[in-house]
Protein backbone atom coordinates (compact mmCIF):
# COMPACT_ATOMS: atom_id res chain seq x y z
CA UNK A 1 0.00 0.00 0.00
CA UNK A 2 1.57 3.49 -1.29
CA UNK A 3 2.42 6.05 1.40
CA UNK A 4 -0.66 8.42 0.76
CA UNK A 5 -3.10 5.80 0.94
CA UNK A 6 -1.79 4.66 4.22
CA UNK A 7 -2.26 8.17 5.14
CA UNK A 8 -5.46 8.24 3.65
CA UNK A 9 -7.00 5.37 6.00
CA UNK A 10 -5.60 6.34 9.05
CA UNK A 11 -6.74 10.03 8.60
CA UNK A 12 -10.02 8.39 7.78
CA UNK A 13 -9.76 6.31 10.94
CA UNK A 14 -8.81 9.82 13.09
CA UNK A 15 -11.70 11.90 11.56
CA UNK A 16 -14.40 9.25 12.63
CA UNK A 17 -15.53 8.31 9.25
CA UNK A 18 -14.73 4.69 9.43
CA UNK A 19 -13.94 1.81 12.13
CA UNK A 20 -10.65 0.02 12.46
CA UNK A 21 -12.51 -2.87 11.50
CA UNK A 22 -14.02 -1.16 8.07
CA UNK A 23 -10.76 -0.43 7.67
CA UNK A 24 -8.73 -3.63 8.49
CA UNK A 25 -11.93 -5.34 6.15
CA UNK A 26 -10.82 -2.56 3.16
CA UNK A 27 -7.33 -3.35 3.47
CA UNK A 28 -8.16 -6.95 3.03
CA UNK A 29 -9.87 -6.65 -0.06
CA UNK A 30 -6.94 -4.49 -1.25
CA UNK A 31 -4.61 -7.27 -1.09
CA UNK A 32 -7.01 -8.99 -2.73
CA UNK A 33 -8.17 -7.44 -5.31
CA UNK A 34 -5.36 -4.29 -6.10
CA UNK A 35 -7.94 -1.47 -6.21
CA UNK A 36 -7.16 2.14 -4.60
CA UNK A 37 -8.44 1.97 -0.87
CA UNK A 38 -10.31 4.77 -1.62
CA UNK A 39 -12.75 3.18 -4.05
CA UNK A 40 -12.57 -0.02 -2.33
CA UNK A 41 -14.05 1.82 1.09
CA UNK A 42 -16.00 3.46 -1.29
CA UNK A 43 -17.38 0.82 -2.29
CA UNK A 44 -18.42 -1.14 0.45
CA UNK A 45 -20.31 1.94 1.63
CA UNK A 46 -18.32 3.02 4.53
CA UNK A 47 -17.66 6.46 3.41
CA UNK A 48 -18.78 8.68 1.29
CA UNK A 49 -17.14 9.05 -2.27
CA UNK A 50 -17.07 13.64 -0.90
CA UNK A 51 -15.13 12.89 2.41
CA UNK A 52 -12.54 10.64 0.52
CA UNK A 53 -12.22 13.33 -2.16
CA UNK A 54 -11.26 16.02 0.53
CA UNK A 55 -9.02 14.13 2.90
CA UNK A 56 -7.06 13.83 -0.68
CA UNK A 57 -7.44 17.22 -1.74
CA UNK A 58 -5.78 17.63 2.18
CA UNK A 59 -2.95 15.44 1.16
CA UNK A 60 -2.47 16.90 -2.45
CA UNK A 61 -2.54 19.98 -0.81
CA UNK A 62 -5.57 21.37 -2.77
CA UNK A 63 -8.97 23.03 -2.78
CA UNK A 64 -11.83 20.55 -2.45
CA UNK A 65 -14.80 21.35 -4.72
CA UNK A 66 -18.61 20.74 -3.59
CA UNK A 67 -19.87 20.27 -7.56
CA UNK A 68 -23.20 19.58 -6.35
CA UNK A 69 -25.24 22.42 -8.28
CA UNK A 70 -22.12 24.18 -9.52
CA UNK A 71 -23.09 25.48 -12.72
CA UNK A 72 -19.99 25.36 -15.15
CA UNK A 73 -20.22 27.48 -18.30
CA UNK A 74 -20.64 25.37 -21.73
CA UNK A 75 -17.56 27.27 -23.06
CA UNK A 76 -15.43 25.88 -20.75
CA UNK A 77 -16.78 22.48 -21.01
CA UNK A 78 -15.60 22.17 -24.30
CA UNK A 79 -12.13 23.24 -23.67
CA UNK A 80 -11.46 19.73 -22.70
CA UNK A 81 -12.33 16.36 -25.05
CA UNK A 82 -15.27 14.57 -23.34
CA UNK A 83 -13.54 11.33 -24.12
CA UNK A 84 -10.13 12.65 -22.26
CA UNK A 85 -12.49 14.21 -19.00
CA UNK A 86 -14.29 10.75 -19.05
CA UNK A 87 -11.15 8.53 -19.32
CA UNK A 88 -9.48 10.48 -16.61
CA UNK A 89 -12.55 11.69 -13.95
CA UNK A 90 -11.77 15.16 -14.16
CA UNK A 91 -14.36 17.85 -14.94
CA UNK A 92 -13.01 21.61 -16.50
CA UNK A 93 -14.67 23.94 -13.99
CA UNK A 94 -13.71 27.68 -14.84
CA UNK A 95 -11.40 29.83 -16.53
CA UNK A 96 -9.96 33.18 -15.32
CA UNK A 97 -6.54 35.15 -15.48
CA UNK A 98 -5.53 32.20 -18.53
CA UNK A 99 -5.93 29.72 -15.88
CA UNK A 100 -7.86 26.53 -16.21
CA UNK A 101 -9.31 25.05 -12.92
CA UNK A 102 -10.12 21.39 -13.64
CA UNK A 103 -11.65 19.31 -10.96
CA UNK A 104 -9.94 16.08 -10.77
CA UNK A 105 -10.96 12.60 -9.03
CA UNK A 106 -6.88 11.60 -8.30
CA UNK A 107 -5.48 15.53 -7.60
CA UNK A 108 -2.07 13.50 -7.48
CA UNK A 109 -1.92 12.44 -11.45
CA UNK A 110 0.42 14.72 -12.58
CA UNK A 111 0.42 13.24 -15.84
CA UNK A 112 -3.02 13.73 -16.46
CA UNK A 113 -2.70 17.28 -15.57
CA UNK A 114 0.22 17.96 -18.56
CA UNK A 115 -2.04 16.16 -20.53
CA UNK A 116 -4.54 18.43 -19.99
CA UNK A 117 -2.20 22.03 -20.55
CA UNK A 118 -1.35 20.60 -23.76
CA UNK A 119 -5.00 19.63 -25.24
CA UNK A 120 -6.16 23.07 -23.60
CA UNK A 121 -2.54 25.00 -24.12
CA UNK A 122 -3.43 26.62 -21.06
CA UNK A 123 -1.88 26.40 -17.16
CA UNK A 124 -4.26 23.95 -15.31
CA UNK A 125 -5.06 25.04 -11.22
CA UNK A 126 -6.03 21.41 -10.08
CA UNK A 127 -8.95 21.06 -7.24
CA UNK A 128 -10.04 17.80 -5.95
CA UNK A 129 -13.84 16.84 -6.85
CA UNK A 130 -15.68 13.66 -5.63
CA UNK A 131 -15.03 11.13 -8.27
CA UNK A 132 -18.86 9.67 -7.79
CA UNK A 133 -20.18 13.75 -8.50
CA UNK A 134 -17.89 14.07 -11.74
CA UNK A 135 -18.93 11.07 -13.56
CA UNK A 136 -22.88 12.16 -13.01
CA UNK A 137 -22.03 15.50 -14.31
CA UNK A 138 -20.21 13.53 -17.58
CA UNK A 139 -23.26 11.21 -17.40
CA UNK A 140 -25.64 14.02 -17.68
CA UNK A 141 -23.79 15.90 -20.31
CA UNK A 142 -23.64 12.86 -22.31
CA UNK A 143 -27.32 12.36 -22.25
CA UNK A 144 -28.25 16.33 -22.75
CA UNK A 145 -25.47 17.23 -25.04
CA UNK A 146 -24.35 14.00 -26.17
CA UNK A 147 -28.04 12.64 -27.51
CA UNK A 148 -28.05 9.39 -26.27
CA UNK A 149 -31.29 8.56 -25.05
CA UNK A 150 -33.83 5.70 -24.87
CA UNK A 151 -37.47 5.04 -25.56
CA UNK A 152 -39.20 2.77 -22.73
CA UNK A 153 -36.16 1.54 -21.89
CA UNK A 154 -36.27 -0.46 -25.11
CA UNK A 155 -34.61 1.21 -28.32
CA UNK A 156 -33.27 4.69 -29.15
CA UNK A 157 -35.41 7.40 -30.40
CA UNK A 158 -33.23 9.26 -32.55
CA UNK A 159 -33.02 6.97 -35.98
CA UNK A 160 -29.44 6.59 -37.33
CA UNK A 161 -29.91 8.58 -40.63
CA UNK A 162 -30.72 11.62 -38.24
CA UNK A 163 -27.81 10.74 -36.26
CA UNK A 164 -25.51 10.91 -39.59
CA UNK A 165 -27.78 14.18 -40.05
CA UNK A 166 -26.19 16.16 -36.93
CA UNK A 167 -22.59 14.99 -38.21
CA UNK A 168 -22.95 18.10 -40.57
CA UNK A 169 -23.79 20.24 -37.49
CA UNK A 170 -21.91 23.61 -38.17
CA UNK A 171 -19.98 25.30 -35.16
CA UNK A 172 -18.40 21.65 -33.94
CA UNK A 173 -14.50 21.48 -33.32
CA UNK A 174 -12.58 20.43 -36.94
CA UNK A 175 -10.46 17.60 -37.38
CA UNK A 176 -10.73 14.20 -36.91
CA UNK A 177 -10.29 13.87 -33.24
CA UNK A 178 -12.64 17.01 -32.10
CA UNK A 179 -15.32 15.46 -34.72
CA UNK A 180 -15.00 11.67 -32.75
CA UNK A 181 -15.73 13.99 -29.53
CA UNK A 182 -19.04 15.02 -30.70
CA UNK A 183 -22.23 14.02 -29.78
CA UNK A 184 -23.00 12.75 -33.44
CA UNK A 185 -20.27 10.51 -33.72
CA UNK A 186 -20.60 9.31 -30.21
CA UNK A 187 -24.65 8.34 -30.95
CA UNK A 188 -23.82 7.29 -34.18
CA UNK A 189 -21.46 4.73 -33.42
CA UNK A 190 -23.78 3.85 -29.88
CA UNK A 191 -26.43 3.46 -32.38
CA UNK A 192 -24.66 0.83 -34.43
CA UNK A 193 -23.95 -1.57 -31.70
CA UNK A 194 -27.24 -1.09 -29.66
CA UNK A 195 -29.17 -1.74 -32.66
CA UNK A 196 -26.69 -5.23 -33.85
CA UNK A 197 -26.75 -6.11 -30.30
CA UNK A 198 -31.37 -5.91 -30.17
CA UNK A 199 -30.68 -7.66 -33.76
CA UNK A 200 -29.11 -10.51 -32.01
CA UNK A 201 -25.66 -10.09 -34.32
CA UNK A 202 -22.49 -11.78 -33.25
CA UNK A 203 -19.84 -9.52 -35.45
CA UNK A 204 -20.46 -5.78 -36.83
CA UNK A 205 -18.45 -5.34 -40.12
CA UNK A 206 -17.57 -1.84 -41.06
CA UNK A 207 -16.12 -1.63 -44.46
CA UNK A 208 -14.81 1.26 -46.43
CA UNK A 209 -15.46 1.35 -50.41
CA UNK A 210 -15.20 3.67 -52.68
CA UNK A 211 -17.45 6.53 -51.96
CA UNK A 212 -19.55 4.98 -48.93
CA UNK A 213 -18.84 3.08 -45.84
CA UNK A 214 -20.69 -0.57 -46.15
CA UNK A 215 -21.91 -1.82 -42.74
CA UNK A 216 -23.25 -5.18 -41.95
CA UNK A 217 -24.13 -7.74 -39.24
CA UNK A 218 -23.68 -10.98 -38.66
CA UNK A 219 -26.90 -12.66 -37.81
CA UNK A 220 -27.32 -16.56 -37.26
CA UNK A 221 -24.05 -17.16 -39.10
CA UNK A 222 -24.83 -15.41 -42.27
CA UNK A 223 -24.35 -11.61 -43.18
CA UNK A 224 -26.92 -9.45 -43.96
CA UNK A 225 -26.60 -5.38 -44.93
CA UNK A 226 -27.54 -2.92 -42.21
CA UNK A 227 -26.72 0.68 -43.63
CA UNK A 228 -24.30 2.42 -45.57
CA UNK A 229 -22.44 5.80 -44.44
CA UNK A 230 -20.73 8.73 -46.20
CA UNK A 231 -17.52 8.08 -46.80
CA UNK A 232 -17.08 11.43 -44.86
CA UNK A 233 -17.48 9.90 -41.99
CA UNK A 234 -15.21 7.07 -42.04
CA UNK A 235 -12.53 9.05 -40.18
CA UNK A 236 -14.77 10.57 -37.24
CA UNK A 237 -16.44 6.64 -36.89
CA UNK A 238 -12.79 4.80 -37.33
CA UNK A 239 -11.50 7.63 -34.75
CA UNK A 240 -14.24 6.67 -32.36
CA UNK A 241 -14.38 3.55 -31.93
CA UNK A 242 -10.63 3.49 -31.39
CA UNK A 243 -10.80 6.21 -29.43
CA UNK A 244 -13.37 3.71 -26.85
CA UNK A 245 -10.74 0.71 -27.51
CA UNK A 246 -7.88 2.44 -25.87
CA UNK A 247 -5.94 1.83 -29.67
CA UNK A 248 -3.86 4.47 -31.25
CA UNK A 249 -5.67 6.97 -33.07
CA UNK A 250 -2.71 8.16 -35.38
CA UNK A 251 -1.91 4.63 -36.85
CA UNK A 252 -3.83 3.28 -39.33
CA UNK A 253 -0.88 1.13 -41.38
CA UNK A 254 -0.91 -1.69 -39.43
CA UNK A 255 -3.83 -4.20 -37.94
CA UNK A 256 -4.56 -3.12 -34.06
CA UNK A 257 -6.46 -4.87 -31.69
CA UNK A 258 -9.05 -3.81 -28.60
CA UNK A 259 -11.50 -4.20 -26.08
CA UNK A 260 -14.65 -2.22 -25.21
CA UNK A 261 -17.26 -3.19 -22.74
CA UNK A 262 -20.62 -1.34 -24.06
CA UNK A 263 -23.48 -1.04 -21.30
CA UNK A 264 -27.18 -1.51 -23.05
CA UNK A 265 -30.07 -1.39 -20.26
CA UNK A 266 -29.58 -3.79 -17.87
CA UNK A 267 -26.78 -5.79 -20.14
CA UNK A 268 -22.93 -5.57 -19.78
CA UNK A 269 -21.75 -6.58 -23.47
CA UNK A 270 -17.56 -7.44 -24.04
CA UNK A 271 -16.63 -6.40 -27.71
CA UNK A 272 -13.65 -7.31 -29.42
CA UNK A 273 -12.26 -5.31 -31.91
CA UNK A 274 -10.00 -6.09 -34.68
CA UNK A 275 -8.86 -3.07 -37.01
CA UNK A 276 -7.33 -4.06 -40.07
CA UNK A 277 -5.99 -1.46 -42.75
CA UNK A 278 -7.33 -1.97 -47.07
CA UNK A 279 -7.44 -0.51 -50.20
CA UNK A 280 -9.81 1.94 -48.95
CA UNK A 281 -9.00 2.72 -45.47
CA UNK A 282 -9.42 0.80 -42.19
CA UNK A 283 -11.64 -2.20 -41.71
CA UNK A 284 -13.36 -2.95 -39.01
CA UNK A 285 -14.74 -5.90 -37.23
CA UNK A 286 -16.69 -5.57 -34.06
CA UNK A 287 -17.35 -9.04 -32.43
CA UNK A 288 -20.38 -9.19 -29.78
CA UNK A 289 -19.90 -11.20 -26.29
CA UNK A 290 -23.06 -11.62 -24.57
CA UNK A 291 -22.40 -13.52 -21.97
CA UNK A 292 -25.79 -14.36 -20.78
CA UNK A 293 -25.91 -16.43 -24.59
CA UNK A 294 -22.89 -17.51 -24.21
CA UNK A 295 -23.06 -19.73 -21.16
CA UNK A 296 -25.72 -21.94 -21.39
CA UNK A 297 -25.87 -25.14 -19.97
CA UNK A 298 -25.25 -28.49 -22.21
CA UNK A 299 -29.50 -28.77 -22.43
CA UNK A 300 -29.66 -25.65 -24.08
CA UNK A 301 -27.45 -26.48 -27.04
CA UNK A 302 -29.52 -28.77 -29.12
CA UNK A 303 -28.11 -32.16 -27.99
CA UNK A 304 -30.53 -34.92 -28.63
CA UNK A 305 -31.06 -36.88 -25.69
CA UNK A 306 -28.99 -40.13 -26.94
CA UNK A 307 -26.03 -37.55 -27.70
CA UNK A 308 -26.55 -35.77 -24.37
CA UNK A 309 -26.06 -39.45 -22.48
CA UNK A 310 -23.31 -40.63 -24.26
CA UNK A 311 -21.47 -37.02 -23.50
CA UNK A 312 -22.18 -36.63 -19.96
CA UNK A 313 -20.69 -40.68 -19.54
CA UNK A 314 -17.45 -39.01 -21.24
CA UNK A 315 -17.34 -36.28 -19.18
CA UNK A 316 -17.71 -37.48 -15.67
CA UNK A 317 -14.86 -39.98 -16.34
CA UNK A 318 -11.45 -38.90 -13.99
CA UNK A 319 -8.79 -39.19 -17.02
CA UNK A 320 -8.25 -38.76 -20.35
CA UNK A 321 -8.94 -36.53 -23.60
CA UNK A 322 -12.29 -35.03 -24.97
CA UNK A 323 -11.64 -33.23 -28.01
CA UNK A 324 -14.69 -30.92 -29.57
CA UNK A 325 -14.17 -30.24 -33.53
CA UNK A 326 -15.50 -28.38 -36.23
CA UNK A 327 -14.63 -24.86 -38.15
CA UNK A 328 -14.45 -21.66 -36.62
CA UNK A 329 -17.81 -20.41 -35.78
CA UNK A 330 -19.41 -23.52 -35.03
CA UNK A 331 -19.69 -23.37 -31.27
CA UNK A 332 -17.10 -25.44 -29.62
CA UNK A 333 -16.38 -22.67 -27.07
CA UNK A 334 -19.75 -22.23 -26.13
CA UNK A 335 -19.81 -26.06 -25.77
CA UNK A 336 -16.75 -26.16 -23.83
CA UNK A 337 -17.68 -23.37 -21.63
CA UNK A 338 -21.05 -25.12 -20.75
CA UNK A 339 -19.07 -28.38 -20.25
CA UNK A 340 -16.67 -27.50 -17.27
CA UNK A 341 -19.23 -25.05 -16.11
CA UNK A 342 -21.41 -28.47 -15.58
CA UNK A 343 -18.02 -29.85 -13.86
CA UNK A 344 -17.40 -26.41 -11.52
CA UNK A 345 -17.37 -27.06 -7.88
CA UNK A 346 -15.25 -27.14 -4.74
CA UNK A 347 -13.77 -30.18 -4.99
CA UNK A 348 -12.05 -30.30 -8.44
CA UNK A 349 -9.36 -27.83 -9.70
CA UNK A 350 -10.15 -26.63 -12.95
CA UNK A 351 -7.51 -24.97 -14.89
CA UNK A 352 -7.42 -23.26 -18.35
CA UNK A 353 -5.80 -21.90 -21.25
CA UNK A 354 -7.49 -19.78 -23.91
CA UNK A 355 -6.69 -17.84 -26.76
CA UNK A 356 -7.99 -15.06 -25.07
CA UNK A 357 -10.05 -16.16 -22.02
CA UNK A 358 -13.80 -14.64 -23.38
CA UNK A 359 -15.56 -15.35 -19.76
CA UNK A 360 -14.59 -15.43 -16.43
CA UNK A 361 -15.81 -18.37 -14.10
CA UNK A 362 -15.59 -18.78 -10.11
CA UNK A 363 -13.03 -20.93 -8.91
CA UNK A 364 -11.41 -21.71 -12.80
CA UNK A 365 -8.18 -20.94 -12.88
CA UNK A 366 -8.13 -19.13 -16.65
CA UNK A 367 -5.31 -17.91 -18.36
CA UNK A 368 -4.81 -16.57 -21.46
CA UNK A 369 -1.82 -17.61 -23.85
CA UNK A 370 1.08 -14.98 -24.70
CA UNK A 371 3.46 -16.43 -27.38
CA UNK A 372 5.60 -13.18 -27.06
CA UNK A 373 6.04 -13.79 -23.82
CA UNK A 374 6.81 -17.30 -24.29
CA UNK A 375 3.40 -18.52 -23.35
CA UNK A 376 1.91 -20.95 -25.53
CA UNK A 377 -0.32 -24.15 -25.30
CA UNK A 378 3.13 -26.25 -25.09
CA UNK A 379 4.73 -24.28 -22.18
CA UNK A 380 1.55 -23.50 -20.19
CA UNK A 381 0.32 -27.04 -20.27
CA UNK A 382 3.79 -28.09 -18.81
CA UNK A 383 3.49 -25.45 -16.41
CA UNK A 384 -0.22 -26.67 -15.42
CA UNK A 385 0.94 -30.33 -14.71
CA UNK A 386 2.74 -28.57 -11.75
CA UNK A 387 -0.68 -26.94 -10.31
CA UNK A 388 -2.21 -30.21 -9.18
CA UNK A 389 -5.54 -29.65 -11.68
CA UNK A 390 -8.24 -32.42 -11.61
CA UNK A 391 -9.29 -30.90 -15.11
CA UNK A 392 -7.54 -29.17 -17.75
CA UNK A 393 -9.20 -27.06 -20.78
CA UNK A 394 -6.46 -26.53 -23.56
CA UNK A 395 -8.30 -24.46 -26.07
CA UNK A 396 -6.73 -25.91 -29.08
CA UNK A 397 -3.80 -28.30 -29.91
CA UNK A 398 -1.98 -26.78 -32.73
CA UNK A 399 1.34 -28.60 -32.96
CA UNK A 400 2.62 -31.76 -31.62
CA UNK A 401 4.56 -30.59 -28.47
CA UNK A 402 0.94 -29.39 -27.23
CA UNK A 403 -0.57 -32.82 -28.29
CA UNK A 404 2.17 -34.75 -26.71
CA UNK A 405 1.78 -32.92 -23.57
CA UNK A 406 -2.22 -33.48 -23.34
CA UNK A 407 -1.83 -37.11 -23.55
CA UNK A 408 1.08 -37.28 -21.28
CA UNK A 409 -1.65 -35.44 -18.97
CA UNK A 410 -4.63 -37.58 -20.11
CA UNK A 411 -2.55 -40.87 -19.14
CA UNK A 412 -1.54 -39.16 -15.78
CA UNK A 413 -4.84 -38.59 -14.71
CA UNK A 414 -6.12 -35.59 -15.78
CA UNK A 415 -9.48 -35.28 -17.64
CA UNK A 416 -8.21 -32.80 -20.84
CA UNK A 417 -10.75 -30.60 -22.58
CA UNK A 418 -9.89 -29.16 -26.10
CA UNK A 419 -10.60 -28.23 -29.75
CA UNK A 420 -9.40 -29.20 -33.55
CA UNK A 421 -10.74 -28.17 -36.92
CA UNK A 422 -11.27 -31.24 -38.33
CA UNK A 423 -14.61 -31.52 -41.04
CA UNK A 424 -16.09 -34.78 -38.92
CA UNK A 425 -15.27 -36.91 -35.32
CA UNK A 426 -13.59 -39.48 -37.20
CA UNK A 427 -11.32 -36.85 -38.78
CA UNK A 428 -9.66 -36.17 -36.00
CA UNK A 429 -7.65 -39.34 -35.29
CA UNK A 430 -5.78 -39.20 -38.27
CA UNK A 431 -4.90 -35.42 -37.47
CA UNK A 432 -3.60 -36.46 -34.71
CA UNK A 433 -1.43 -39.27 -36.24
CA UNK A 434 -0.06 -37.07 -38.92
CA UNK A 435 0.97 -34.51 -35.97
CA UNK A 436 3.14 -37.19 -34.03
CA UNK A 437 0.90 -39.03 -31.50
CA UNK A 438 2.36 -42.60 -31.11
CA UNK A 439 -0.99 -44.86 -32.27
CA UNK A 440 -0.64 -46.66 -28.84
CA UNK A 441 -0.56 -43.57 -26.69
CA UNK A 442 -3.61 -42.40 -28.53
CA UNK A 443 -5.92 -45.26 -28.39
CA UNK A 444 -4.84 -45.05 -24.53
CA UNK A 445 -5.78 -41.39 -23.73
CA UNK A 446 -8.83 -40.65 -26.43
CA UNK A 447 -12.39 -40.69 -24.72
CA UNK A 448 -14.51 -39.70 -27.09
CA UNK A 449 -14.94 -36.62 -30.39
CA UNK A 450 -17.61 -34.59 -30.43
CA UNK A 451 -18.01 -32.88 -33.85
CA UNK A 452 -20.90 -30.13 -34.41
CA UNK A 453 -21.97 -27.20 -36.33
CA UNK A 454 -24.36 -24.46 -35.59
CA UNK A 455 -27.41 -24.44 -37.88
CA UNK A 456 -30.62 -21.60 -38.26
CA UNK A 457 -33.51 -22.42 -36.57
CA UNK A 458 -37.36 -21.54 -38.01
CA UNK A 459 -38.53 -18.35 -36.65
CA UNK A 460 -41.10 -19.39 -34.03
CA UNK A 461 -43.38 -16.23 -35.51
CA UNK A 462 -43.92 -17.29 -39.03
CA UNK A 463 -43.46 -20.93 -38.88
CA UNK A 464 -45.52 -22.45 -41.11
CA UNK A 465 -45.89 -26.07 -43.14
CA UNK A 466 -43.93 -26.61 -45.97
CA UNK A 467 -44.74 -28.45 -49.10
CA UNK A 468 -42.91 -31.88 -49.23
CA UNK A 469 -41.42 -32.72 -52.74
CA UNK A 470 -39.83 -35.94 -53.75
CA UNK A 471 -36.65 -34.76 -53.17
CA UNK A 472 -36.96 -34.17 -49.74
CA UNK A 473 -38.89 -37.53 -49.26
CA UNK A 474 -35.64 -38.93 -50.82
CA UNK A 475 -33.68 -37.19 -48.34
CA UNK A 476 -35.75 -37.50 -45.20
CA UNK A 477 -38.01 -40.65 -46.04
CA UNK A 478 -34.91 -43.09 -44.96
CA UNK A 479 -35.66 -41.70 -41.22
CA UNK A 480 -39.17 -42.16 -41.04
CA UNK A 481 -41.21 -45.77 -40.34
CA UNK A 482 -42.91 -46.95 -43.32
CA UNK A 483 -46.11 -45.12 -43.62
CA UNK A 484 -45.19 -42.28 -41.22
CA UNK A 485 -47.15 -38.86 -42.45
CA UNK A 486 -44.11 -36.53 -43.50
CA UNK A 487 -44.48 -33.16 -41.99
CA UNK A 488 -41.88 -30.61 -43.04
CA UNK A 489 -41.86 -26.56 -41.68
CA UNK A 490 -40.30 -23.36 -42.64
CA UNK A 491 -40.14 -19.81 -41.76
CA UNK A 492 -42.81 -17.59 -44.11
CA UNK A 493 -40.24 -14.67 -43.24
CA UNK A 494 -41.07 -11.45 -40.99
CA UNK A 495 -39.85 -8.58 -39.18
CA UNK A 496 -38.98 -10.49 -36.13
CA UNK A 497 -36.31 -12.57 -38.26
CA UNK A 498 -35.23 -9.87 -40.71
CA UNK A 499 -37.63 -12.19 -43.50
CA UNK A 500 -35.31 -14.78 -43.42
CA UNK A 501 -37.26 -17.35 -42.14
CA UNK A 502 -35.07 -18.24 -39.17
CA UNK A 503 -34.17 -16.91 -36.01
CA UNK A 504 -31.32 -18.37 -33.98
CA UNK A 505 -29.17 -21.33 -33.86
CA UNK A 506 -28.68 -24.63 -32.73
CA UNK A 507 -26.31 -27.23 -32.35
CA UNK A 508 -25.87 -30.53 -34.26
CA UNK A 509 -23.97 -33.43 -33.07
CA UNK A 510 -22.22 -36.32 -33.68
CA UNK A 511 -19.90 -38.18 -30.82
CA UNK A 512 -17.62 -40.69 -31.57
CA UNK A 513 -16.80 -42.55 -28.22
CA UNK A 514 -13.55 -44.34 -28.90
CA UNK A 515 -14.33 -48.01 -28.15
CA UNK A 516 -12.35 -51.52 -28.59
CA UNK A 517 -12.87 -51.34 -31.97
CA UNK A 518 -11.64 -47.73 -32.73
CA UNK A 519 -8.96 -48.47 -30.19
CA UNK A 520 -7.87 -51.15 -32.77
CA UNK A 521 -8.32 -49.16 -35.92
CA UNK A 522 -6.21 -46.37 -34.40
CA UNK A 523 -3.42 -48.47 -33.51
CA UNK A 524 -4.03 -49.90 -37.21
CA UNK A 525 -3.53 -46.39 -38.33
CA UNK A 526 -6.78 -46.67 -40.04
CA UNK A 527 -7.99 -43.40 -42.26
CA UNK A 528 -11.41 -41.58 -41.08
CA UNK A 529 -13.59 -43.75 -43.53
CA UNK A 530 -12.70 -46.95 -41.95
CA UNK A 531 -12.80 -45.28 -38.62
CA UNK A 532 -16.66 -43.42 -39.31
CA UNK A 533 -18.45 -46.89 -40.80
CA UNK A 534 -16.82 -48.68 -37.10
CA UNK A 535 -18.29 -46.10 -35.27
CA UNK A 536 -21.84 -46.29 -36.90
CA UNK A 537 -21.92 -49.83 -35.61
CA UNK A 538 -21.23 -48.97 -32.45
CA UNK A 539 -24.30 -46.50 -32.55
CA UNK A 540 -22.70 -43.20 -33.65
CA UNK A 541 -25.28 -41.06 -34.93
CA UNK A 542 -23.82 -38.86 -38.07
CA UNK A 543 -23.80 -34.97 -37.94
CA UNK A 544 -26.22 -35.41 -41.08
CA UNK A 545 -28.88 -37.86 -39.49
CA UNK A 546 -28.52 -35.79 -36.25
CA UNK A 547 -29.50 -32.75 -38.47
CA UNK A 548 -32.56 -34.34 -40.46
CA UNK A 549 -34.11 -35.28 -36.83
CA UNK A 550 -34.25 -31.82 -36.41
CA UNK A 551 -35.35 -31.03 -39.41
CA UNK A 552 -38.27 -33.56 -38.89
CA UNK A 553 -39.20 -32.23 -35.13
CA UNK A 554 -39.62 -29.37 -36.80
CA UNK A 555 -36.50 -27.17 -35.53
CA UNK A 556 -34.96 -26.25 -38.80
CA UNK A 557 -35.26 -26.75 -42.82
CA UNK A 558 -34.26 -29.21 -45.28
CA UNK A 559 -32.59 -26.16 -47.04
CA UNK A 560 -30.60 -25.14 -44.15
CA UNK A 561 -29.33 -28.47 -43.46
CA UNK A 562 -28.42 -29.06 -47.06
CA UNK A 563 -26.17 -25.89 -46.99
CA UNK A 564 -24.49 -26.40 -43.41
CA UNK A 565 -23.74 -30.04 -43.83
Amino acid sequence: MGESENKLGQRLLKEGKITSGQLEVALKEQNRTREPLGKILNRLAFVAQADISSILAFQARVKFVDLRGLDIDPEVLKLIPYEVALKNKLIPLSLENGRLRVGMADPFDIVTRDEVEMISKLKVEVVAAAEDEISKILHELSEKNLGREESGGEKFNVPLEESMQKMGTPGIKEGVEGLAEIGATIKLVDEIIAQAIESEATDIHIEPDDGLVRIRYRVDGLLHPFSSLPKTLQSAVNTRIKILSNLNISETRVPQDGRIQFSLKDRKIDLRISVFPGVYGENIVIRLLDKEKMLLSLEQLGFSRHILSSYRQAVNRNNGIILVTGPTGSGKTTTLYATISQLNCQEKKIITLEDPVEYLFPLIRQSPINPKAGLTFASGLRAILRQDPDVILVGEIRDQDTLQMAMRAALTGHLVFSTLHTNDAAGAIPRLLDMGAEPYLLASSLIAVLSQRLIRSICPSCKELAPVDQASLAIVGRLTKGGTPLDLYRGKGCHKCLHTGYRGRIGIFELLTVSSKVKELILQRKDSKVIQEAAMEDGMVSLMDDALQKTLQGMTTLEEVLRVV
